[in-house]
C-alpha cells in the first residue's frame, strides 16, 4: 500500500458530493416518488458505507506497513 493509493480512495470518496447533487438534480427535474427519493438515499447509504470501509481498511494497511517500518 502506498500513500497514493490511500490517497485515490480518499478522493473517490468525495464522489458521494456529486451524487447528492445528481440526485437534487432529478428531485428538481422530475416527478421523483418519495419512494424512488428514499431508495435512492438508502442505494447511496449502503454504496458510501462500502466506500468508507474501504477507504478506512488502506488507511489500517498503511499505517500498519508504516508502523511496521519504523521497528
Amino acid at each position: 500500500m502506498k500513500i497514493f493509493d490511500l490517497e485515490q480512495e480518499i478522493i473517490k470518496a468525495w464522489n458521494v458530493v456529486d451524487d447528492i447533487q445528481l440526485l437534487n438534480e432529478n428531485v428538481m427535474e422530475t416527478s421523483m416518488s418519495t419512494d424512488d427519493i428514499a431508495n435512492a438515499l438508502l442505494g447511496l447509504a449502503s454504496i458510501y458505507n462500502m466506500r468508507f470501509q474501504k477507504t478506512f481498511r488502506a488507511f489500517e494497511d498503511l499505517s500498519k506497513e508504516h508502523l511496521a517500518m519504523r521497528k
